[in-house]
């Protein structure tokens, strides 16, 4: 039998295959309120809801032992419409029950081999005559009715129970349909058919059997014992039917399935299973003088199953799974009401005593465990089995430490799948707080068998330890503890790999985090703690390292002492010599430790130690950031406590012992923007006791140093001045950073928008510059205006020597220490007045052969330190004042600007951002003096773009660069001048650069990056759209076909056949001159066509022709 009953669409087919154009089933008369049948709802799944229509929602067993005269009535049987009066005769019966023997056998035979039957019988006819038969019996016979249909009864319930063996189920299981009792495929009506007989047989036989013989009325005992144990037999026959047709399921399913798959064929199964609790809680069945509960019949038939392994295929291991899996779904099933609705597990029926099957998970979980199961079936069991033990029976530790005895001997496994993915393996977290937050996480979701089943375990015996703290029952919870403490000796830690510290960790923090962490905190240390670093490898010191610090965080979330447990692990970094990456994992955590903390009274100020400054001086820049992060947030959260007043207090004496010098040290080189902060908070909690003198003392030694990051010391008077403590700042150190800011920094910036905003409000800024400044903020250069301010205020004090006295000295102590910073602006503005032709002490040449030009980068070698960005921020400013001199006619200048672009473009390389480094020559073609803007360009081509045997300059790529972003700034049509700009452009280097696609070889870089600079520019809206501009670029082709096509012809066309599929129609304005100069050459050769150029031309004109279309 080949039936795929899961489509709607199947059944029709299906049907038109056996039978012709069978009627759709003839309406009854009967009251389906009453007459109650199997409505089949396609396949069973986890959430499906009972059929309106069927067994449980109806209340059948709340009635069905009750008389119903309207059955009576209603109920007619056969085609010769027999009804209750009728029954009375053995004939009659016989009759009947012989008809309705007939409607099975027939559904059986329609199963095996379709029948050559008339298109008016209906199979969903024959189930019914059947069914209405029995529940005729069952709703009105009266007891001296019994001993005539008993008889009939025996030989009916015999030809069901032999239609239902193992053999016919396995062909009958599947047999469910969307349709419901519409189906028309008598396989379907068999299985539902012969699953609803069964069950109002069992009604039958304890109505009529079990009750009167429980007391032995007018029966002998034996024979009433008898009968009892035939109605217990075929009870629990049916249930191992029920049970068989799962099995056949099981099969079926690969074990991540499970989880996520119903063990009932349909819906019909899961009703008949909650029908069989429902009647065993309502009747009162004994068995060997103990009361048969659920559980105990499950067991039984279970038993049963066991010992038919091999009929159903099964072996010792898939039979703990199939158990398993069954186990949990019938525990579900208490979670409903008699009416079919669900209530969970809260419901009454799942808080009983009966509910629970312990004994038999217990045997069952043992027996798996010892067939050594794989990963992913370990998984799924313990994904079944965990709703079981937490949700829906009481909390208890048996089967939790079955597990434990499992797991304890394969810390060291990672639990991969083959075949799964990657990320599943056990890696340890990064970090302790992405350990708790994880298993915090974990806590929440349901088990998902993509975990590990150490995991999944671990979950588990969090959330018992949970349960049994809230029920209290702890007893067994330090049971439980008492099992895993015992596994974990000094041997068995040595034993453990990375991999075994991390499920060591996972469960002590799913412990920590369902237990009582006051109680479990100390044996969870001391346990971690055994794990000394200097008796393990780094690798693990690591992993051990990021326990601790999960532990910590949630000592600290817990508020529980800490002075201990920081104390021993310090040590234990320090006997390894504070390892770097062993401190960095601590480091990270100090940031979360204090989040947490309040008033540092539980041992917080042992972590702040030398062994930080030590991280921090020999970690990555980017590694300082949360330890940076840590420190501020004591400050903060001291500020806001007061506790900084006391100066007794251990956490600011360990502040000042070990971090200040480290930021004292690195406020100088160090380029992070924590340094000024910290600086700052250190300024901020100065003692009372001394704070003036505290203060200034700190606050000079911060404000005085040689920073190498040009903000710290602005971002540092910044965040004085925004405390408490700016009353004591002097205003004329605000002025002199303020003015060093605006030379070093851009104006813009916001930290030095934010510094102006203070200086315009400082009594010494309005002496100084009489209010005369204008507005800084909008200012384009405040720096200018500002100095303009103090020399005409200084020109209209001429008269009052005291003040201009006191002008001079306020500006001189203003800008003393920074001079150096002021070159560029001075060379900008004032270049007539600093240079002197013929005399090298002029300002000029001092400032250009010492600051800006010195020997070593004369020479060729690399600038010092910051020299490169200094001078690449300065250099188009110092190139456009230089340039305002005579350069074409004075030797010197001329010298002097062509050794800035040949000696300092090599080392503007600062930064991958290409943009960055073509700044200085983006910003010089914007200038106004156009023919210093053409020297620049054409300076910058020849010295770097010219080949020597075919190879080009070390720097022509760089350069080459910097002209496509030159390019790319200026293609745009949105600024009028940028035309003119580009024109320029095309004027210094479009004949050189051509010259070089030429000249150099096929494979060197720059003749590729040329050609792509040629396709930007040749190609963007600006070009295009602008004939001056083609007109330009044709004019450089002509002067390069009159320079290069008698000497370099292939040369010479192979870079216009490259032109030519870039721009065609510029090749093609050029042929005309081009045809005339080959015949010039033709005329100076002597020949009237030189055929090699002709081929070429050919060629030419070919692709001009292609590259159009």
């Amino acid at each position: 039998m080949d039936f795929n009953l899961f489509d709607l669409d199947e059944d029709d087919i299906l049907l038109a295959s056996t039978t012709n154009s069978i009627e759709p089933t003839q309406a009854t008369n009967i009251s389906d309120n009453e007459i109650l049948e199997l409505h089949c709802q396609g396949p069973d799944t986890l959430t499906s809801q009972f059929s309106e229509d069927g067994f449980v929602r109806n209340g059948f067993l709340n009635n069905y032992l009750l008389e119903n005269k309207q059955i009576i009535d209603d109920i007619s049987l056969t085609a010769y419409k027999l009804q209750w009066k009728h029954i009375h005769g053995s004939a009659v019966c016989r009759f009947l029950f012989g008809e309705a023997c007939m409607n099975i056998q027939h559904l059986v035979a329609s199963t095996e081999n379709p029948l050559n039957t008339p298109q008016n019988i209906e199979y969903c006819q024959k189930r019914r005559e059947v069914t209405r038969l029995m529940h005729l019996l069952l709703r009105n016979l009266q007891k001296d009715q019994w001993p005539l249909m008993r008889t009939h009864l025996i030989r009916l319930r015999s030809l069901i129970n032999s239609v239902t063996q193992e053999d016919d189920l396995k062909h009958l299981y599947f047999a469910n349909s969307c349709k419901g009792n519409d189906c028309h495929i008598p396989a379907y009506h068999l299985l539902h058919g012969s699953m609803e007989w069964k069950f109002l047989d069992l009604c039958l036989l304890y109505k009529y059997e079990w009750i009167p013989n429980s007391t032995y009325e007018n029966r002998e005992e034996e024979e009433a014992k008898n009968s009892l144990h035939d109605f217990l037999n075929q009870l629990e026959r049916f249930v191992e039917d029920l049970a068989a047709c799962s099995v056949f399921i099981f099969k079926k399913k690969c074990s991540a399935e499970l989880l996520f798959s119903s063990p009932f064929p349909c819906c019909c199964f899961k009703e008949l299973w909650l029908l069989v609790q429902l009647s065993l809680e309502k009747w009162s069945l004994c068995f060997l003088e103990e009361h048969l509960t659920f559980w105990k019949l499950y067991n039984r038939v279970m038993e049963n199953v066991k010992k038919k392994l091999d009929i159903y295929s099964l072996n010792s291991l898939t039979y703990c799974e199939f158990s398993n899996w069954l186990l949990n779904a019938l525990v579900r099933l208490h979670g409903y009401r008699s009416n079919g609705l669900f209530e969970g597990p809260q419901y009454a029926r799942a808080l009983t005593e009966s509910n629970e099957n312990f004994e038999f998970c217990d045997r069952i979980t043992q027996e798996f465990l010892r067939n050594n199961p794989q990963e992913e079936q370990l998984r799924v069991y313990i994904a079944l089995l965990t709703p079981t033990l937490l949700q829906w029976w009481p909390a208890k530790v048996q089967i939790p430490m079955l597990l434990w005895e499992h797991f304890h001997k394969k810390l060291n496994s990672s639990f991969y799948v083959p075949g799964g993915v990657p990320s599943n393996l056990a890696v340890t977290c990064s970090t302790g707080r992405t350990y708790v937050d994880k298993y915090r996480a974990l806590l929440q979701k349901k088990p998902d068998v993509n975990l590990a089943s150490f995991t999944l375990f671990n979950v588990l015996l969090g959330k018992l330890l949970e349960r049994l703290s809230t029920s209290q029952a702890n007893h067994q919870a330090q049971k439980l503890l008492g099992r895993i403490y015992a596994k974990f000796s000094a041997q068995k830690f040595l034993t453990l790999n990375e991999t075994g510290i991390h499920h060591l960790i996972e469960l002590f923090l799913l412990l920590a985090l369902n237990g009582d962490f006051n109680d479990l905190a100390p044996k969870l240390r001391d346990k971690l703690l055994a794990l000394q670093f200097d008796k393990i490898t780094p690798n693990k010191q690591i992993a051990v390292a990021k326990g601790h610090m999960a532990l910590w965080i949630l000592h600290a979330e817990n508020r529980s002492d800490m002075t201990d447990y920081i104390k021993k692990v310090l040590q234990q970094l320090n006997s390894i010599g504070n390892d770097l990456a062993v401190s960095k994992i601590i480091a990270d955590t100090l940031l979360d430790i204090y989040q947490l903390t309040d008033d540092f009274q539980l041992g917080e100020h042992l972590l702040i130690g030398s062994w930080i400054p030590n991280f921090l001086s020999n970690c990555l820049p980017v590694e300082q950031k949360l330890t940076f992060e840590a420190l501020h947030l004591i400050f903060t959260k001291l500020q806001s406590t007061e506790i900084y007043l006391d100066s007794g207090n251990q956490l600011m004496q360990a502040l000042h012992s070990f971090i200040l010098p480290f930021v004292k040290q690195q406020f100088l080189t160090n380029s992070s923007h924590f340094l000024a902060q910290l600086a700052a908070d250190f300024c901020i909690c100065s003692p009372l006791n001394q704070e003036t003198q505290g203060f200034r003392k700190l606050f000079t030694h911060f404000t005085e140093a040689q920073c190498i990051n040009r903000g710290t010391q602005l971002n540092f008077l910044l965040k004085i001045l925004v405390s408490e403590r700016k009353s004591l700042v002097d205003s004329s150190i605000t002025m002199q950073i303020w003015l060093k800011s605006l030379v070093l920094l851009t104006h813009s910036q916001e930290e030095v928008k934010e510094l102006t905003k203070i200086v315009v409000q400082l009594a010494d800024y309005q002496y100084i510059t009489n209010n005369d400044a204008g507005d800084l903020m909008e200012a384009k250069e405040p720096l200018y205006n500002f100095i303009a301010a103090i020399g005409r205020n200084y020109q209209e004090s001429l008269e009052d020597q005291q003040k201009c006295l006191r002008l001079t000295h306020n500006f001189n102590l203003y800008i003393r220490n920074f001079d150096k910073c002021f070159l560029a602006i001075v060379i900008y503005n004032c270049p007539h007045m600093i240079y002197v032709k013929s005399k090298i002490t002029c300002f000029l040449h001092i400032a250009i052969t010492r600051y800006v030009l010195p020997t070593t980068v004369q020479m060729g070698k690399a600038p010092e330190g910051k020299l490169a960005q200094l001078v690449h921020k300065v250099w188009p400013v110092v190139v456009q004042g230089i340039g305002q001199l005579n350069f074409k006619t004075d030797g010197y200048i001329n010298k002097t600007l062509t050794d800035l672009i040949q000696k300092w473009t090599p080392h503007f390389k600062i930064s991958p951002n290409s943009k960055l480094v073509a700044r200085p020559f983006i910003i010089c073609l914007q200038g106004q003096n156009q023919e210093l803007s053409l020297f620049v360009f054409e300076k910058l081509t020849t010295l770097f773009l010219n080949t020597q045997r075919r190879q080009a300059d070390p720097y022509a790529c760089l350069v080459i660069t910097i002209f496509q972003e030159i390019v790319d700034a200026f293609c745009q049509r949105d600024d009028p001048l940028n035309e003119q700009r580009l024109s320029l452009f095309i004027k210094g280097t479009c004949l050189a650069t051509l010259c070089h696609i030429m000249m150099v070889d096929e494979l060197v870089p720059s003749r590729t990056l040329l050609l792509a600079l040629f396709q930007r520019l040749l190609n963007c809206d600006l070009f295009r759209n602008s004939k001056s501009l083609k007109e330009l670029f044709l004019q450089q082709l002509r002067t390069l076909t009159k320079k290069h096509l008698a000497y370099y012809t292939f040369f010479y066309f192979d870079l216009l056949m490259q032109l030519s599929q870039i721009s065609p129609e510029l090749i093609a304005d050029i042929m005309d001159y081009l045809l005339a100069e080959i015949m010039i050459v033709e005329q100076k050769r002597g020949v009237d066509e030189d055929n090699r150029i002709r081929q070429c031309l050919l060629k030419l004109q070919q692709s001009v022709k292609v590259s159009k279309k």
